[in-house]
């Protein structure tokens, strides 16, 4: 019987279920974590102070975007490179202008930071950039940057001459307050200028405008010129770390705040930096014959108080002056300071009349009391300043022709003592009265001698020199004398009259006028104390007798005092007669010729009070006594 055999059949057993299933969750886990998984960066740091690899976070506006996977050397040894693996939300992070940086406890300019990290551990901060541009390697910042983007604020440019103290984290106050910080600095080597990049903070950046003045406010400023000594403090922060302060020009009235990136200048100090605007400078010269001992580059010209100028250069001419080196000196006069003066006086120019009336006020009014105005120095005629060919056009009046009506006007420059403690001196613009000139000591030279000669020399040297300076711009101020120059010439003549006296002379005749005294007081001592002692004895009877008079007079039981009340008893009823006498004739005239009758008392009236009518006179009383035949 033929066998059958069963067919063959192949079974999958359910156990293989497991890792089928196990694969399949794994594959769906891997696709997940690497759909989850952002990119993978590296970031070099010069040192890993504080990083460890699977600890160290990522943060950026503190959520932890990723972690810190590895950290190792780098192949040169010179730095060190952290593997860093982003999160899949903060793929966006890896960008061309990124900037990362340790997160650690730091002590700066700035103040403390980053003190949570002593119990958190130190992690990378992020400042997320905006470029498109993707990018996987990274260097790291030693410190966090001083702004971040997207701070609200403001960011301008300060050109400056110098760095001085600032540094990147430096204060930026106003009014003594803290609103910003110096976030940089670059030196333009094409331009030759320093610009400072500052960043206010929101919302004291509004206060930054056009009108704005930016000064270095770093340490303690103290300077010694002809005002004094002045010491300009800020705050501590500026004072340890250097600063920049900034303040709006007074009376400036409101305006727009400034758009972000605008430049200014950053002045050296307060008081230049609010100081008034200086305008189109006219440089003029002086020449002073006397010396300049206290008078530095930058002391203040000063005209009637205001400060107008700077004085530029100091220097020694090439030729001597009757003994003397003349002194040049050089400045910058900003007509601009005049006000209301440099218009009228623009429009004197340009009218060609003589400045006058109420517009001119000041400079009349600054003329004393009878002053003429010297003449001032010779200028070359525009035709020569235009070249040999035909008339000069008409210059158009500009600040130099404020400058030359003023000296026109009479205006002198001279030296004066601005501080009598450091002796600093400043250059006064004035104007003088003709006899406050120094009469020159020396007689005039003789036309035609070699003196005059000279003379002649001199001038027309300081005439071309003058007309030199007018080609190039410059104008020449005449100078005048100083006080203490006009007290010399004096001083030295008092001088040299009490040299002319014969002091050994008179001190010789004094000697022996003295010894000659000395003599004849010698012999005459002897003498003087024998009168001396007769003078003494005389006083002293004197005083006895003065005592005997006292006691004569004064006492009580003195028989002349009771005498003298007797005797001024017997005047008093004396007087008393005599006044019923006189009464009694008054009234009775007649008795005089007929006698007083026998009956008729020789007694008084009695007084009655005085009225406006007199009464009539009473009949004189009968005289008691007896008619004599």
């Amino acid at each position: 019987m033929p066998r059958v055999a069963p067919p063959n059949r192949t079974r999958l057993s359910l156990v293989w279920l497991v890792p089928l299933l196990a694969l399949v969750v794994g594959g769906w886990l891997l696709v997940r974590s690497v759909l989850a998984t952002g990119p993978r960066i590296e970031i070099e740091f010069a040192t890993a102070e504080g990083l460890e690899a699977g600890k160290t976070e990522v943060r950026y506006k503190e959520v932890v975007i990723g972690r810190v996977t590895a950290v190792q050397l780098r192949a040169d040894r010179q730095k060190v490179v952290v593997s860093v693996q982003l999160d899949r939300s903060a793929a966006g992070v890896a960008r061309q202008d990124t900037q990362f940086w340790v997160v650690r406890p730091r002590i700066g300019t700035a103040g403390v930071s980053g003190l949570g990290t002593l119990f958190s551990g130190a992690y990378i901060g992020v400042d997320a950039g905006v470029s498109e541009e993707e990018r996987e390697q990274f260097v790291g910042l030693e410190a966090p940057p001083f702004m971040l983007r997207g701070e609200p604020g403001g960011s301008f440019v300060l050109v400056a001459e110098n760095l001085g103290s600032l540094e990147v984290g430096s204060p930026v106050s106003y009014r003594r307050t803290r609103v910003g910080r110096v976030v940089g600095y670059q030196l333009d080597p094409a331009r030759d200028e320093l610009s400072v990049k500052i960043f206010v903070d929101a919302p004291y950046h509004t206060l930054v405008t056009p009108q704005t003045r930016f000064w270095n406010s770093s340490g303690i400023d103290v300077s010694l010129n002809a005002n004094g000594l002045t010491l300009d403090t800020q705050t501590l922060s500026s004072i340890l770390a250097g600063g920049v302060s900034f303040e709006r020009l007074p009376n400036s009235g409101p305006a727009q705040a400034a758009a972000d990136g605008s430049r200014f200048v950053l002045f050296e100090d307060r008081k230049s930096a609010l100081a008034p605007p200086f305008g189109q400078p006219v440089p003029v010269r002086m020449v002073f014959d006397q010396s300049v001992r206290g008078l530095v580059v930058g002391a203040p010209v000063d005209f009637l108080g205001l400060d107008i100028g700077t004085v530029r250069s100091i220097q020694l001419q090439r030729t001597v002056r009757r003994g003397r080196v003349p002194v040049e000196v050089t400045a910058d006069i900003y007509p601009l300071r005049l006000g209301n003066l440099r218009g009228a006086l623009l429009r004197s120019v340009a009218e060609g009349t003589p400045t006058g009336g109420a517009e001119a006020a000041g400079a009349a009014a600054s003329r004393p009391r009878g002053a003429a105005a010297a003449p001032a120095p010779a200028r070359p005629p525009a035709s020569a300043a235009s070249g040999a060919g035909g008339p000069a056009a008409a210059e158009e009046p500009g600040e130099a022709s404020v400058v030359r009506r003023l000296v026109d006007e009479g205006i002198r420059a001279q030296l004066r003592t601005g501080n009598l403690l450091t002796g600093q001196l400043f250059v006064a613009l004035d104007f003088f009265r003709p006899s406050a000139a120094v009469p020159d000591a020396k007689p005039a030279a003789a036309p035609g001698s070699r003196a005059a000669r000279r003379a002649e020399r001199r001038a027309r040297a300081e005439a071309a020199a003058v007309a030199r300076a007018e080609a190039d711009g410059i104008v020449t101020i005449p100078t005048q004398a100083g006080t203490l120059s006009e007290l010399q010439p004096q001083v030295a003549e008092i001088v040299e009259k009490i040299n002319r006296i014969p002091f050994d002379e008179i001190g010789r005749g004094l000697q022996g006028t003295l010894g000659r005294a000395n003599d004849t007081i010698a012999r005459l001592t002897p003498e003087a104390q024998q009168a001396l002692a007769g003078v003494t004895a005389t006083l002293n009877r004197a005083q006895a007798s003065l005592d005997r008079l006292d006691r004569n007079l004064l006492d009580e039981s003195a028989p002349v005092q009771r005498q003298t009340e007797q005797a001024l008893a017997e005047v008093q009823r004396a007087a008393a007669a005599l006044r019923v006498l006189a009464d009694y004739l008054q009234r009775n005239p007649e008795t005089l010729l007929r006698g007083k009758p026998p009956d008729a008392p020789l007694e008084p009236a009695p007084r009655r009070p005085r009225s406006a009518e007199v009464p009539a006179a009473a009949p004189p009383p009968a005289d008691p006594r007896p008619r004599s035949p």
